[in-house]
């Protein structure tokens, strides 16, 4: 019995474990699943935000919801990215998961065109997404 219930317990930490995925590997997320197009066009003057969302095991209805100043940007699965442009200074960034899990997130980030910023979601404790920085 009580290897039953430690096989089912690994087994639910390993389904809700990520792996981060670096940018030359990710997917762009969708046109169909992006909210707010005008955040994803390079301009003079702006600068770069990359979002990349980690592998996982857990199952493709689970759906991160991306904003940025409050604004909902775009929605993502595992293993996608989104390229933003924003204006240099300040922005929340944050991330509330539908489908199988719950929680939300967020982040202040300093933008500016001299280096872009790099975030990932991941899964973080009990079943909620994270928005942290990203060295990938």
């Amino acid at each position: 019995m009580r290897l039953g219930w430690l096989l089912a317990f690994t087994i639910g930490v390993a389904a809700c474990s990520t792996t981060p995925v670096p940018s030359s590997s990710a997917t762009p997320v969708p046109n169909s699943r992006i909210r707010a197009p005008e955040l994803t066009r390079a301009e003079e003057g702006l600068a770069l935000v990359v979002v990349t969302r980690d592998k996982s095991l857990t199952p493709i209805a689970c759906t991160a919801h991306l904003h940025v100043d409050g604004v909902q940007v775009a929605e993502m699965r595992p293993s996608e990215q989104i390229r933003l442009f924003l204006e240099e200074g300040t922005h929340l960034v944050g991330v509330r998961s539908s489908g199988c899990m719950g929680g939300a997130d967020q982040t202040s980030i300093d933008v500016s065109r001299r280096r872009p910023v790099l975030l990932r979601i991941a899964n973080g404790t009990a079943r909620s997404l994270t928005i942290q920085p990203s060295a990938f």
